[in-house]
């Protein structure tokens, strides 16, 4: 990374009041989690290769009803993933640059792994666009609108779906599903989403007029949840970008792209930022 590049980041961060997280599935790629669409086609590629239909056909709400035992058996295997799976050092980078540089924060993904929850960043300052593997709704949610976070791991979840055993809804006594966002979902209930929505605009409310600092996070064009809060925040509050990935990391000056992944990215700006202090 250019040396300017680094200045520029560093008198960001040094100036900052605040800083925004936006991340998608490229912040766990170097924490060995795949992403959706990558060089080898990602998790939906391996989807749609094992049942040879569109993953738009294969991860929907009626999909699941239809083939409950592959449905639950793929969220499974995710969860097992996720569970089996440790952030890697950039989470705890930037955590350390919250408590450095004395930042108030909050984080925006469209991950569902509770990787950040994982790392020690706080519940109250993470709002999950689609919502997390953690937690748990009704397949109907005419039926109850109520969400809880599951007790069952990825493997047993496995298990039990290949007895064409299910978790249940406590309220409706019907089978239950993930609480994410999935193709076409119309039964995606949001009340927990919408909750840390309401704290993020607390948290722009309060942060009104100050410095921040944005960092995009392996997020491509295909999610466009992500980068829209970015363009949101840009537009409306004059933050400052870093947009970090490999391939899609083009942003209009004075914000600044590095065609890096998000370990080796952070590394190198943390490196910096210790020099100069040290």
């Amino acid at each position: 990374m250019e040396k300017q590049t680094l200045e520029t980041i560093s008198n960001w961060l040094k100036n900052a009041d605040a800083i925004v997280i936006t991340a998608g599935a490229g912040m766990g790629v170097d924490s060995g989690l795949a992403d959706y669409r990558g060089e080898d086609e990602g998790q939906w590629g391996k989807v749609e290769t094992e049942t040879e239909k569109t993953v738009f056909e294969t991860v929907n709400p009626a999909a699941f009803l239809e083939n409950p035992a592959y449905s639950w058996n793929l969220f499974g295997k995710r969860m097992e993933e996720y569970e089996n799976t440790e952030p890697h050092n950039g989470f705890y980078i930037l955590k350390n640059w919250i408590k450095k540089f004395d930042l108030d924060y909050f984080i925006i993904t469209s991950n569902i792994d509770s990787h950040f929850q994982k790392a020690g960043f706080e519940e109250e300052k993470i709002r999950e666009l689609h919502g997390s593997l953690a937690y748990f709704q009704s397949s109907n949610n005419q039926l109850s609108d109520k969400i809880w976070k599951t007790e069952l791991t990825g493997k047993q979840i496995q298990e039990n779906s290949l007895k064409n055993e299910f978790p249940l809804c406590p309220s409706s006594k019907i089978m239950a599903r993930p609480n994410v966002y999935m193709f076409r979902d119309a039964t995606f209930v949001n009340t927990r989403t919408k909750a840390q929505e309401k704290k993020f605009q607390a948290f722009l409310d309060k942060n009104k007029g100050k410095n921040i600092v944005v960092f995009e996070i392996g997020s491509g064009p295909h999610v466009q949840a992500v980068r829209m809060k970015t363009r949101f925040l840009r537009s409306n509050y004059d933050a400052k970008i870093i947009r970090i990935n490999p391939k899609d990391f083009k942003v209009k000056a004075p914000h600044i792209g590095i065609d890096k992944g998000a370990l080796k990215a952070l590394t190198e700006i943390d490196d910096f930022l210790n020099i100069k202090q040290g």
